[in-house]
């Protein structure tokens, strides 16, 4: 009696763990349910810890570290108090972007001023950023979409993003910037109001984002295109022939137009009526900020993602792969590289700014790795470095393709049903956004390259191999099969941001110099 009752619980924990697992290749296993539940009390367990971190430094920094206007701060900080003092139609010709922040530092002045009456009006507008950092992101704007995609990303390793991280100190336009294109594209995914409501909340969203960031335009464009998709392949099934594909998204859309296109559309309305008001897409200092064909600026920012991104692609395999596919495509490889370098040679532009202020890791980077003058260093070294990166951003791409049949539909009814998944179709307005985002800018700026990581990390997953042994399932048919996961990775790659985030911190502490035009003292941020 005992024998049948062990091996009808056995029997249950069988069924448990093959309705729970996937079977990656014979003998290896993901069971899905333990990914999820891992994630959700790391998550959870991690995020005080978070709060505390930027709590603490951020009081550290703002007090002791730079109590003073740091950098762009004294642009954006006084156009805030000339806002404060109701001198509303005052406007630093210096500043190049909308009024957004200084609208919402306006509104936290007044909400926390009345309270934390000792605070420095400094301290107070740097919070708004660190609020929305450490608060509004992980929780309104990123959570929705862990909840989707639990397996693609963790909410507590974004929100430590370092290129983001660093303006949790500093009162610049970055974070909300993000946050409100990105809470677009959370509405426009989950549809928390119902279809009609969720697309008319996101497109005001991403109206209220170009007050930030003007070229925030064009992610509006990405997330409009990402609404239309998710209801034409439902409505007009896609399939495998991509071309057809294109004219079905096309006409679902003129079909479609006021329900799904005009929400976005109106956005693109006012932005014309502001470019037709002044002339050009910056606001103030244009001759600084002019447009330029800055095509090594893809590889920069691939270069960027990949550091930040090592944990997630690094494992032996990986590195297999792109030697393998070198080795079986010499000649495509061989005119890769040739048109890498004539980029290098024809398409980087040298800002003043960036030989200029050595303020900024680019100036280092540039100085002494990049910009390196040596012809050899610059071609034969950096343009093969370029070429992993420009690998790496496509590979991990590539397997999170959203796919169709010939002739199965869909097995979904509903957008909301849908995975957090991009097509052929998607993916190419990924590229296009990001390519018109940031090969315009004549300048080498990091912090461009946040909303480009942003919506590449959302939709790609993490690898759920073993980062450095190799993965081989057991010969024996017998052996319990091996089980993999992708808890692991998501891990190292929180802790590899905030490694990261503590070795800037350190610099921007303790490495300090002079400028004869300013009186305190300059130190390095991204």
């Amino acid at each position: 009696m005992s024998s049948e009752s062990e091996n009808s619980q056995n029997n249950v924990e069988d069924t448990s763990l093959e309705e729970n697992t996937i079977t990656i290749a014979p003998g290896i296993l993901r069971n899905i349910s333990d990914e999820v539940i891992k994630g959700i009390k790391i998550n959870v367990f991690l995020y005080p810890v978070m709060l505390i971190y930027f709590g603490i430094t951020f009081w550290y920094v703002t007090t002791k570290v730079v109590s003073y206007q740091f950098i762009d701060e004294k642009f954006h900080i006084n156009q805030t108090i000339t806002y404060l003092n109701g001198h509303w139609r005052q406007w630093d010709s210096k500043i190049t972007t909308p009024p957004g922040l200084y609208i919402l530092g306006w509104i936290n002045h007044h909400l926390l001023k009345p309270i934390f009456k000792k605070w420095s009006t400094l301290t107070i507008l740097r919070l708004v950023n660190l609020f929305g950092g450490v608060v509004i992101l992980p929780t309104v704007v990123l959570r929705p979409l862990f909840l989707f995609n639990a397996l693609g990303f963790w909410p507590i390793s974004l929100a430590c993003f370092p290129l983001m991280a660093t303006y949790y100190y500093l009162y610049y336009t970055d974070v909300w910037s993000t946050i409100f294109i990105l809470e677009s594209l959370t509405l426009a995914l989950t549809v928390p109001f119902g279809d009609l409501k969720s697309l008319w909340a996101s497109a005001l969203c991403a109206g209220v984002s170009c007050l930030f960031r003007q070229t925030n335009i064009v992610w509006c464009g990405f997330i409009m295109v990402l609404a239309v998709e998710r209801r034409a392949m439902i409505s007009k099934p896609f399939t495998d022939h991509h071309l057809n594909n294109y004219l079905k998204l096309f006409i679902y859309g003129v079909e479609e137009f006021k329900t799904v296109v005009l929400p976005y559309a109106i956005n693109f309305g006012l932005f014309f009526i502001y470019l037709l008001w002044n002339r050009s897409i910056t606001l103030g200092d244009k001759s600084n900020h002019s447009f330029s064909v800055h095509g090594v600026q893809f590889f920069y920012m691939a270069l960027f993602l990949l550091g930040f991104s090592v944990p997630i692609w690094c494992s032996r395999n990986f590195l297999r792969a792109y030697k393998s596919r070198c080795q079986q495509r010499p000649i495509r490889t061989f005119f890769e590289l040739i048109g890498i370098m004539l980029v290098i040679r024809y398409f980087t532009n040298v800002h003043p700014f960036l030989l200029a202020d050595n303020r900024h890791y680019t100036f280092y980077l540039f100085k002494r790795l990049i910009g390196n003058k040596r012809k050899l260093f610059k071609y034969c070294t950096m343009a093969p470095i370029y070429h992993f990166a420009t690998y790496t951003y496509w590979e991990l791409m590539r397997p999170n393709e959203l796919t169709f049949s010939a002739i199965m539909p869909l097995p979904v009814k509903e957008p909301i049903h849908l995975p957090i998944q991009l097509t052929h179709i998607s993916w190419t307005a990924l590229l296009l956004c990001t390519f018109c985002t940031i090969i315009p800018s004549p300048l080498f700026e990091p912090r461009y390259y946040i909303l480009p990581y942003f919506f590449w990390r959302i939709f790609i997953t993490c690898n759920a191999e073993p980062i450095w042994t190799d993965l081989r399932s057991h010969m024996n048919s017998d052996a319990p099969p091996i089980v993999i996961s992708s808890t692991g990775r998501l891990l190292w790659e929180f802790l590899w941001f905030m490694f990261i985030n503590v070795i800037t911190l350190i610099i921007f502490i303790k490495y300090t110099f002079t400028w004869i035009d300013e009186s305190f003292l300059q130190r390095i941020i991204w």
